[in-house]
């Protein structure tokens, strides 16, 4: 109830019509500030505008046009005031051109909160992409639960705007109902679609894991992809299902796992990874041979017992990850020179070979004395390829120091 209206119904009943006349000319006097008036005379007329309730909110939805921000911000939060009644041509604002007056109109209904909320689900059927994009950032932004299902139906929007705002719509709610929509929506043809789907996902954390992690077998090889980076992001909470994810019977699952845990590179993931280098899937033992070296020094001392005791298989695929590690695994292997078994010897002299760090020389120079025949041959191979690295010179000084009497 306005000033007016109250000393009206005061002061008694002749004095009534006097007031209306005043009230009706100082409405007229609001509106010509508001439509005519300078800056300042526009900002006092929308501050005067709260005080006279719903016949305002035409002219308060035009103000929401004004070249001056100033003037923007105050008719939105006049309208956000007056309230409900406001909400009908608040969404019809949503559909402006103008990016700023969208920016005020969201503002306004977001302070109006619960009694919009009803006219917002609605408005994620408007004909106007631009309605149903606002109506879900808005959804998003006041957090509203009951919106959950009609959002996850706007991610198949035919917009893709819509979908986007969906999506981040939904990251804010957090719901674990819309979880496996995001994933398939990895797989969308618009590129800010899909980083929005990603964040979402990220954002929920350990809800989003399963789904991600049975995404990794997807159909197609996108979503496959995405869903990696996505559990990539999350990080450290995903590192247990995915270790677990390398006993799936889906051989993609556990290819897409070992890609995972190397990219995260958490060294509980060692024990898992290094069993998977005798996966009979080829493609799952590259993957973790790849995440083992990545993981580095922590996976040499596992990779070296892999290398001198597995069998064929493991053994190989161990030595490419020692490989790809390089330097830091030569003083491990150097102690495998004197096993009691010659295969472990040779096999060790051909790996320092092919790592080639020159501080190998030493204890190759005196496997050039062992007794096995094709190990003493590795290692003179050995240290012909550390030589063609390093150059004739500074190799004959690596062996003069290594041994003075081999020259």
């Amino acid at each position: 109830m306005s000033i007016f209206r109250s000393l009206k119904g005061a002061l008694g009943g002749e004095n009534a019509p006097r007031f209306d006349q005043v009230e009706m000319e100082h409405m007229e006097s609001v509106k010509r500030a508001l439509a005519y008036g300078d800056v300042e005379a526009r900002w006092n007329a929308i501050r005067a505008a709260g005080e006279l309730g719903d016949a305002f909110i035409e002219p308060l939805i035009q103000a929401l046009n004004d070249e001056h921000w100033i003037v923007r911000r105050g008719a939105g939060q006049t309208l956000a005031r007056i309230g409900l009644p406001a909400v009908p041509p608040l969404i019809e604002m949503l559909g402006n051109d103008d990016d700023s007056v969208r920016r005020e109109t969201m503002r306004a209904c977001t302070l109006i909160g619960e009694p919009a909320t009803e006219s917002l689900i609605r408005a994620l059927n408007r004909e106007n992409p631009l309605i149903r994009q606002g109506a879900a950032e808005i959804l998003g932004d006041m957090q509203v639960q009951p919106a959950v299902s009609p959002l996850i139906g706007a991610l198949k929007d035919k917009d893709p705007g819509v979908r986007r705002e969906a999506a981040l719509a939904l990251k804010m709610l957090g719901s674990r109902d819309a979880t496996d929509p995001l994933v398939n929506l990895l797989g969308d043809e618009t590129g800010y679609v899909r980083i929005a789907a990603a964040e979402a996902l990220c954002s929920m954390g350990d809800p989003a894991i399963p789904p991600l992690v049975n995404a990794l077998a997807h159909s197609q090889p996108e979503i496959r992809q995405r869903a990696g980076h996505a559990l990539s992001s999350i990080g450290t909470p995903a590192v247990e299902p995915l270790i677990s994810a390398l006993s799936h019977e889906d051989p993609h699952i556990r290819k897409g796992a070992s890609l995972v845990l190397g990219r995260i590179g958490d060294a509980r993931a060692i024990p898992a990874l290094t069993g998977a280098l005798g996966d009979k899937d080829r493609k799952v033992r590259q993957e973790a041979v790849r995440a083992l070296a990545t993981l580095g020094y922590p996976a040499i001392t596992p990779l070296v017992a892999a290398f001198r005791e597995g069998d064929t298989v493991a053994r190989n695929c161990s030595m490419e990850a020692l490989w790809l590690i390089g330097g830091p695994a030569t003083r491990p292997l150097l102690e495998l020179l004197s096993d009691q078994n010659s295969e472990v010897r040779r096999r060790t002299a051909l790996l320092l070979g092919e790592i080639a760090d020159p501080s190998a020389v030493e204890g190759l120079t005196r496997t050039l004395a062992d007794q096995a025949p094709s190990v003493r041959r590795e290692a003179f191979e050995a240290l012909e390829k550390i030589r063609n690295k390093v150059g004739e010179p500074a190799f004959g000084s690596l062996r003069a120091r290594a041994d003075p009497e081999i020259e």
